[in-house]
Parts: C-alpha cells; structure tokens; sequence
C-alpha cells in the first residue's frame, strides 16, 4: 500500500504531461492540415486555391469571367483512369488573376461534376478525385461509386454560362 502512496503523484504528473503533449501536437497538427485558418483566415498569395466551402450553398454575385478567346485553366492530365482508388483529373489556372470556379463543370462519359465556391489563383491547381473525400481548398472528391473515366473518354470543363473552356482525351 505504501508502494501506491508514492507512485500515485508521478502517475497523475505522466497523465497531465501526457494530455499537455498531446494537445500541442494536434493544434500543430491542425495548423499544417488549414495555414489559412490558423493566420486568421488571411490566405496567403500564393496559395493555389482558396475560399472553399462544399457544403455551403449561399447565393453569391456572379464573377465576371475572363473573354473566351483567354486561356484561363487547362486540364493537365488523369491520374489512374479506370481505378477508383487513384482516378484523378488535375487542373491548372493558366491565366492571370483569380478565377472564380463555382458553378462551373466537369463533363463526360455521360457525366457531370459541378464546382463549388472555389478560387483558383494564378498557377493555382486543383485535384478532382473520382471517390468519396473529404474535400480541402486543392482537393475535390466526387463521390462515386465506380471509376469515371476510360482511355480514350474526352472530359470538357465549362464555365458558369456554359461556355466550352477546355477539354481533354484520355491517352
């Protein structure tokens, strides 16, 4: 009994250091995971996407979108076409300034994915995976069931007045 007597007060220091620690490590945790919510919502200039929320639908001005003769974003590539697990399309800002991408879309192989409130900034890009996520401000989950995409299918991204901005086949 004496034994315990003596061990308790180091027992109680372990479990307080212990949850001190822990709490350190998951504010530093979150930190890395959202820099723009822990500068006080500031995002930084060179962030390559910003101000996105999916699960947010207020109703917002519409931008005014660049000329249609200005290349603005282009589809870079899919990542693992035909595998749920990897399939991904990555897009870039190719143009100056911000581009405002809510409501615009993904279109094909009888498919349509539609954009959140989401800001690309200049050399900004943005991935599209085809599976359920969690999505962040460079990262979008789609949430389907099976793959999207094939070799040979042509995607076409539009803007929010369904203008044709781009498209790309599937090597």
């Amino acid at each position: 009994m004496n034994f315990w007597k003596r061990i308790f007060p180091y027992l109680i220091i372990n479990v307080i250091l212990s949850a001190a620690v822990t709490l350190i490590v998951l504010a530093v945790w979150d930190r890395v995971q959202h820099p723009q919510l822990s500068a006080g919502g500031d995002v930084p200039a060179t962030q390559a996407a910003s101000n996105i929320n999916p699960n947010v639908n207020t109703p917002q001005a519409q931008p005014t979108l660049p000329p249609l003769d200005e290349p603005v974003i282009r589809i870079e590539t899919v990542i693992g076409a035909g595998d749920l697990a990897t399939e991904t399309v990555q897009l870039q800002r190719i143009g100056e300034n911000e581009l405002q991408l809510a409501g615009w879309w993904l279109e094909g192989n009888g498919l349509k994915y539609t954009f959140p409130a989401l800001t690309l900034n200049k050399n900004g890009s943005v991935r599209l995976y085809s599976r359920a996520g969690q999505s962040t401000v460079i990262e979008l989950y789609w949430g389907l069931e099976s793959a999207a995409w094939k070799a040979g299918d042509t995607i076409t991204l539009y803007d929010s007045q369904s203008n044709q901005r781009t498209s790309y086949t599937i090597p």
